[in-house]
């Protein structure tokens, strides 16, 4: 392995337990909790996608019906000899959220179907976007436009976005209130969490008699002379301190290590293509004859140290992912792994 000098590309966000002295942080509840029943709905459709030059599906059977319906259904004369590659077949997109109304408008996505090779400089037909009953619940149409690609990235024209390009024809009321009451749904469930939850609002609304109920959700009862939406307002900004939830996220993709600063490691030992990572008594990073290197650490150590020293050493990005799922297989990385 080529020892690399100083830190290799890997990029970390590293979140760190505040000191007991400042006092750990807090979230509001609407941070980790959301009022049952509040929910993005879903809608898509198909469509057509006009104006392309020459970039279009080339034979497709679907394409050439849709385009002949559409001739049809504006009162042009069918023609059975149409192939356009100025066309492309398309999915359409989006999503409602709780309290849309007709008329507002909704940002849509729009993808290839076909073997279109760009949907640059082309223009959505009105296309009706359905929801999971079938229903129509918005339009969309627009000329389409193309996020700007990462550094290093190729552009990807065959999916798009038309910013506002949908009008919501159809509302969608939501049920919050069952049984004169209603009931917080945990983003991530934490019984540490929850349990804060229903004595802060308990401190705050002792009528409001918070309790676990079924699925894991937290029942409140809506009390009496409080206004529903300060009631609401006032239980989504109250703060709690939330659990450390020991967790590692890994980005194979891109090499990105997302950790807490808490997360230990016990003993075990580790070799990966001439570095050896060993966890027991003692601490420190040396490097060894030909080329090899060898870490040493304390037991207990946080995967910060590790990962510092590895980059130290001159550990590859693959490297050091690799290392953090042998660690986890062996049970010597306390914390849930994420890889993505």
């Amino acid at each position: 392995m080529k020892a690399l000098k100083l830190l290799i590309p890997v990029f970390m966000m590293i979140a760190l337990s505040a000191p007991a002295a400042l006092g750990q942080a807090t979230v509001k509840v609407k941070d980790i909790a959301f009022i049952d029943g509040l929910k993005e709905n879903q809608v898509f459709g198909f469509g057509l996608v006009m104006g392309l030059q020459g970039t279009g599906d080339s034979q497709s059977v679907l394409t050439q019906s849709a385009l002949k319906n559409l001739l049809k259904n504006i009162g042009l004369q069918e023609d059975e000899n149409i192939k356009s590659k100025n066309t492309a077949a398309v999915l359409v997109t989006g999503k409602l959220e709780p309290f849309v109304r007709v008329g507002d408008k909704i940002t849509v996505t729009v993808s290839s179907i076909g073997d279109a090779k760009s949907l640059e400089g082309g223009v959505l037909v009105q296309s009706p976007l359905r929801g999971a009953d079938n229903a129509i619940y918005a339009v969309a149409q627009g000329s389409l436009s193309f996020d700007e690609p990462a550094r290093g990235r190729k552009s990807v024209k065959t999916a798009a976005r038309i910013v506002n390009g949908g009008i919501v024809e159809r509302e969608i009321e939501p049920e919050i209130i069952v049984e004169n009451g209603i009931s917080l749904v945990m983003k991530n469930w934490d019984f540490f969490e929850a349990d804060q939850i229903i004595k802060a609002i308990s401190g705050k609304y002792p009528d409001a008699k918070p309790d676990m109920a079924k699925g894991g959700k937290i029942r409140l009862s809506l009390p009496e002379n409080v206004a529903f939406a300060e009631f609401i307002s006032t239980v989504e900004n109250i703060e709690i301190t939330p659990g450390n939830r020991a967790r590692v996220l890994v980005n194979e993709k891109d090499g990105t290590i997302v950790m807490g600063g808490d997360v230990r490691i016990s003993e075990a030992v580790v070799s990966k293509d001439g570095v050896t990572i060993r966890v027991e008594k003692g601490k420190g990073t040396e490097k060894g004859p030909d080329k090899a290197s060898v870490a040493h650490f304390k037991a207990s150590s946080t995967v910060k140290d590790l990962v510092d020293s590895l980059n130290y050493i001159g550990a590859s990005t693959r490297d050091i992912i690799s290392i953090l799922k042998a660690l986890k297989d062996a049970g010597a990385l306390h914390a849930e792994l994420i890889v993505r």
